[in-house]
Formats: structure tokens, C-alpha cells, sequence
């Protein structure tokens, strides 16, 4: 991974959201607040569950939302994932939704998972989800083509992270017959390994995850690799995903660099969430940047260049036009480029 330039985390401090932003989303954060102003309608953030990066960077963005944009609380929720935050921000159960790319990409085009079409935009693309697939000393895992026969966890039914696991798979040619299925969440897979009732476990998150840390300090972990010919099939398979080299050092007895797939994490929010609203967050992800370091590594994705990259799925209107804006006040001339473009390369 390539480490952030000192100048870049220079910018980011002290940031503030343009007075402007604010004031353009105040009516709208008071029409939610209008049923009782003393307590304002808290807004539902769907994270993930309590052992993943979702949840504690959702409480920081939680933070600065509620902080930024008066009269607007906003909550963290814990969730079982992608699929069930995409359901629940298009139901209106939840205001907005972390999720991967390819659980957006079936919720907007009505497949998979998805038997009809939802009404989803993304707000922002923020950080890439590296795919774990861990294992410990003596299972007998040491690559993908290992798992035949084996006690693997996909994670929770119906979560991202099962979808995740399941497209990788598919792309290997390795169906559930060949395998045992098991549906864990993080927390449980993670003991499972420990206790010798898993043998593999598929964990797609950000690098750094604290229960993969926490392993690693305890049994003798295995990030399984990936060859290059079975990134270039889960890549020919899912045009979401894109290999990644995990660097040493994250994880205890991960001592040289390790590929494995990945794929990008978005915010998502109801196609009927009013632009200034939309706008006024977007403003904020961004200036809150340097705070979210505190709580991930992967705060260093949360760029300008990098947001607005959501390639063929829809940005909200209101986020794509405060990054347009955005960008015109970096680079003069580029007002008129329209956000969306070409996935901005993961590189080691």
C-alpha cells in the first residue's frame, strides 16, 4: 500500500465543511427535525458487525455528520452487512449504508440477491475491501485449490461478505458441493479457527482488521495466497474486483507481500435523498478525513480522486455535483468532467 504523502495528510487537517454546504442543507436537516426540535430524527448509518472496519468507521462519520451539520443525529448502527444495508436504506429503514461494490451493483440492476431493481445511489467510494481468506497452521490450507473437503465459514447468509466469498469461488470453479459450507460472522469464524471447528475463513474487509490482528497474535495465522492465474479468473469473472498485494507487517506472520482479490466499499443513500443533504455530506466525508485516521489505516482512500470513482453505478446527483465543485477549486477547467470514471488503481 502506498503510503500517504505528508503533504496529503497536511491538507486534511484542519479542514472545515464550507459554511456554504451547511447552510445550503439546513432546510432539509430541519424539516426531519420539525416533528419534535428538542429531539432531533436520528438519521441510521447501517454499518457491519462490531468485529469489522464498517462499524468503527461508521461511528467516526456517525461523529462528524452529527457535528457538522446542525440539528442532524446521526446514529451507527450494527448490521449483518451489504445486503441487508442496501434493503434497508431502500425501504427507508436506514438513512445510509456502507457496502461493497458488487452488492451494489446487483442491488441497482435488480440481480443476485436482488429480485427487483432498488432505488440506491452512491454517496462516495471509500476504501478498498481486501479479500482474507485465513487459515492456521495444520489445516491444510495453503491455497484456494486446498478448500475441497474443508470446513469453510462464508460469513453471515445474506451479507456481503458471503456474496464476496461466493463470487471468488465461483470464478475458481469451486461450488459448495466440494466443500463444507459454514455461515459464521466475523466473530464466530474467527473462534472457529482458534478452535479447530473451521479450517478456512473468508473475511473481506480493510486491511487491519482487529480480529485478524488478534489471531495473529495467537495461532500461527495463514493469509492464503493467490496465484496470479486465479486473480486473473475471479477478475475475467467479476469486474468489480482487482488483485491486491498485501504488504508485510499488517498481520503477524505475514512476512511478504500476499495477493488476493479486492474490491471497493461505497456509502450508499436513497435515490430521493434531497442534493443538499447528499452534498452537505459528501463535504463533510471529505473534510473529516484526517480524524478518521484515528480509527483506520484506510481513512487514505477517502481522497478527492478517488470518491467520485464508482465507474457505471449512479452517484447521487447532490455528492456529484459538491465533488465537481470540488474539483474545480483544485483544478481550475475540470468543472464540466463529469464523476465516475475509471476505478482509480489499488496498488500495494
Amino acid at each position: 500500500m502506498e503510503p500517504v504523502p505528508d503533504g496529503e495528510r497536511k491538507r486534511g487537517r484542519g479542514l472545515r465543511l464550507a459554511p456554504a454546504v451547511a447552510a445550503a442543507a439546513l432546510p432539509v436537516v430541519g424539516t426531519l427535525a420539525a416533528c419534535d426540535p428538542d429531539r432531533p430524527r436520528p438519521f441510521a448509518l447501517a454499518t457491519g458487525t462490531t468485529a469489522g472496519i464498517y462499524y468503527p468507521l461508521g461511528g467516526a462519520l456517525a461523529s462528524r455528520w452529527t457535528r457538522d451539520l446542525p440539528g442532524l443525529v446521526v446514529k451507527a448502527e450494527v448490521s449483518a452487512g451489504s445486503v441487508t444495508n442496501l434493503i434497508q436504506v431502500a425501504k427507508g429503514e436506514s438513512d445510509i449504508g456502507f457496502s461493497q461494490a458488487d452488492a451494489v451493483t446487483d442491488a441497482i440492476a435488480g440481480t443476485g440477491r436482488f429480485p427487483t431493481a432498488l432505488p440506491i445511489r452512491v454517496l462516495a467510494r471509500i476504501y478498498p475491501n481486501v479479500v482474507h481468506l485465513l487459515s492456521v497452521a495444520g489445516r491444510g490450507v495453503e491455497s484456494p485449490s486446498d478448500l475441497p473437503g474443508k470446513r469453510v465459514s462464508l460469513g453471515p447468509p445474506g451479507s456481503g461478505n458471503e456474496v464476496t466469498a461466493r463470487n471468488v469461488l465461483r470464478a475458481l470453479g469451486i461450488a459448495d458441493r466440494d466443500f463444507r459450507v459454514r455461515h459464521m460472522n466475523y466473530n464466530q469464524s474467527i473462534n472457529g479457527l482458534k478452535d479447530g471447528t473451521l479450517d478456512a475463513v473468508f473475511l473481506a474487509a480493510g486491511l487491519g482488521v482487529s480480529s485478524v490482528i488478534e489471531l495473529g497474535l495467537t495461532r500461527e495465522l495463514r493469509l492464503v495466497p493467490f496465484s496470479g492465474g486465479e486473480i486473473a479468473a475471479v477478475e475475467a469473472a467479476n469486474p468489480a474486483y482487482q488483485g491486491f498485494s498485501v504488504p508485510p507487517g499488517v498481520y503477524r506472520g505475514v512476512d511478504e507481500p500476499t495477493l488476493t482479490p479486492s474490491l471497493w466499499n461505497m456509502l450508499v443513500v436513497h435515490a430521493d435523498m434531497p442534493d443538499e443533504l447528499a452534498a452537505a455530506l459528501a463535504a463533510s466525508l471529505l473534510a473529516g478525513r484526517e480524524e478518521f485516521f484515528s480509527v483506520t489505516r484506510n481513512a487514505e482512500f477517502i481522497r478527492l480522486d478517488n470518491v467520485a470513482s464508482v465507474g457505471g453505478l449512479p452517484l447521487h446527483p447532490g455528492a456529484a455535483r459538491h465533488y465537481r465543485e470540488e474539483r474545480e477549486a483544485v483544478i481550475p477547467g475540470e468543472a464540466h468532467a463529469e464523476p465516475g470514471g475509471a476505478a482509480v488503481a489499488i496498488r500495494p
